[in-house]
């Protein structure tokens, strides 16, 4: 299908993004903030315009609301991924997270469809306002931890590194602890904020339209221990009470259980059933 090809050249086009900076970083012994990021940028451009043009011929989109398949998903949370990356790029210049977030997105990129029902339009069909911005928002939450998450490994490779006092060439790529642990945090913070609005929008969504709350669904408990770990996490580092290297282990434990909610389950289901 056509929107297979342009899922293939967007994942192609973000691995071409991923290698300039990968060149630049272990040739130019230089941290990639210091480095051009104008044909990254527009690289990413490209990539993000082909996943847009994939999603738009799958009829996601539809006057009576989202046909959301486990492709849909994926293609949306990476394309929102690539697009807050190409944000920070556009304002900060290339960053060291790009060392490992950009190729990490040409991973579903290239899967997408292969995925489960990726070619069937009914998983989920949106037919209100409201769920469709319910669904919206966990992808967001979804995307801006997942950011958080690579902010923590970058944190547990760099304290390494440097309590080892091996610092490589991609160590020396990378951000400064305090850069990254702060940026970390924000992310973390934003995360938990629409976290708990994607679980409320949810529940509110389920009494509108069922007059009833699925709090024992799979994805709301998932969804509610994430949040639960978020929140724990805030108030411990707030305190002081968590060195560094439990902070970002937990931020990779909290994306996990996103994801599981998100995307790990259903899929399971689809490749058992």
């Amino acid at each position: 299908m056509t929107f297979s090809l342009l899922f293939f050249a967007a994942g192609l086009t973000t691995f071409a993004a991923s290698f300039i900076l990968w060149r630049d970083a272990l040739s130019r012994h230089a941290a990639p903030g210091q480095q051009p990021s104008n044909p990254i940028t527009a690289l990413l451009f490209v990539a993000i315009g082909l996943n847009i043009w994939a999603i738009h011929l799958m009829d996601s989109f539809t006057a009576g609301g989202i046909n959301f398949t486990l492709a849909t998903g994926v293609a949306v949370a990476t394309l929102i991924v690539q697009g807050i990356y190409i944000i920070g790029v556009m304002r900060h210049g290339i960053r060291g997270l790009g060392l490992f977030l950009l190729p990490a997105t040409v991973i579903p990129l290239l899967l997408i469809p292969f995925l489960p029902e990726a070619h069937t339009p009914n998983w989920v069909h949106t037919s209100s306002l409201l769920e469709t911005s319910h669904l919206l928002i966990s992808l967001l939450a979804y995307a801006v931890l997942t950011l958080a998450a690579f902010h923590a490994v970058m944190q547990i490779m760099l304290d390494r590194a440097l309590k080892k006092k091996r610092m490589t060439i991609l160590m020396q790529a990378l951000p400064s602890l305090f850069d990254i642990e702060r940026h970390m945090i924000a992310q973390v913070k934003v995360a938990t904020i629409l976290i708990a609005i994607s679980i409320l929008s949810g529940l509110t969504w389920q009494w509108v339209e069922y007059q009833h709350f699925a709090i024992l669904n799979h994805k709301v408990l998932l969804a509610l221990f994430s949040l639960g770990v978020l929140v724990l996490l805030l108030i411990k580092r707030y305190r002081s009470d968590w060195p560094t290297r439990i902070v970002s282990r937990t931020v990779i434990a909290a994306y996990i259980l996103l994801m599981l909610a998100y995307f790990g389950v259903k899929l399971v289901q689809s490749w058992i059933s």
